[in-house]
């Protein structure tokens, strides 16, 4: 974690690096919900029909089939590289308002003829593995209109630090650390980067596709672009020793972070807002 804050605080579906829209779409508000939210991972891979094209057809193709109300927000992540804290896997990542909301439309999800067929279609373009998702919940500190707007596209860089708790340290010492850190940040000249994180704690269960990675939380990263989240890695390297020190009482981190090409597939404040139909 010491190499993460020196250089930067720098995570249903779904080795292309897909490139990222200038557009932009009008920033929207400050105000936001942090959470905590039940957040769950599903791991992808890629099938032999695999393409930009196909991807779009079947993410389109997704967007028609029945959503849940209690579906807050669901993007996509391809790994840049392939080694990993957790893999080389694609990542469909489902945030909802709570585990109940998450578990019943799995249930109404897995019954639903659609689905079946939408599965059946696109099998060899990506499968992915729904019964082993990796749960989580996420707080949201810095609302991600805060730097600026969002790439038109739906395309934002992120990067995901696998970490372990510390001295004694859990939860509750993590979640009273985190408005020093966001007040640090949210004072910081990053406009027009679209920078803002999240931290994801661990809820795994036995049968999660990962429960074998050690972590008791990961740390997200977004930005509109890999040179945002530069400017960020380097903001933090030049003032963030001291803040540094105090997440230093209560965590450590892997030294380098699992890093993504990302898109926003699906947001419940605007479901039937074609903005946000990404662009492969």
């Amino acid at each position: 974690m010491k190499k993460i804050y020196q250089a930067s605080i720098t995570i249903l579906i779904l080795g292309l690096l897909l490139s990222c829209s200038d557009e932009k779409v009008s920033e929207v508000s400050e105000e936001h919900e942090k959470g905590p939210f039940y957040v769950e991972f599903v791991s992808c891979t890629k099938g032999n029909e695999f393409s930009k094209s196909n991807l779009s057809k079947m993410i389109e193709s997704w967007r028609m089939l029945p959503i849940s109300s209690e579906l807050r927000g669901s993007y996509l992540y391809d790994p840049i590289k392939e080694e990993n804290a957790f893999g080389p896997s694609m990542w469909w990542e489902l945030e909802w308002e709570s585990k109940d909301a998450a578990d019943s439309a799995w249930s109404d999800w897995t019954e639903n003829e659609e689905v079946m067929a939408w599965s059946n279609e696109y099998q060899n373009v990506m499968s992915c593995d729904g019964a082993g998702r990796n749960a989580w919940d996420i707080l949201i500190p810095v609302s991600a209109s805060h730097f600026g707007e969002l790439n038109h596209s739906g395309y934002f860089y992120s990067q995901y630090w696998t970490c372990s708790y510390k001295n004694g340290a859990g939860r509750n010492e993590m979640e009273n650390f985190l408005p020093m850190h966001s007040a640090k940040i949210k004072s910081s000249n990053l406009q027009g980067t679209g920078y803002h994180y999240g931290v994801y704690f661990d809820r795994r269960s036995a049968d999660a596709s990962h429960s074998d990675v050690q972590a008791n939380l990961v740390w997200g990263e977004w930005a509109n672009s890999k040179d945002a989240m530069e400017l960020q890695n380097q903001n933090f390297a030049n003032n963030f020793q001291e803040v540094f020190e105090e997440f230093d009482k209560l965590g450590s981190c892997l030294e380098e972070p699992d890093t993504f090409n990302s898109w926003m597939l699906y947001t419940k404040d605007s479901p039937d807002d074609s903005d946000y139909s990404p662009k492969f």
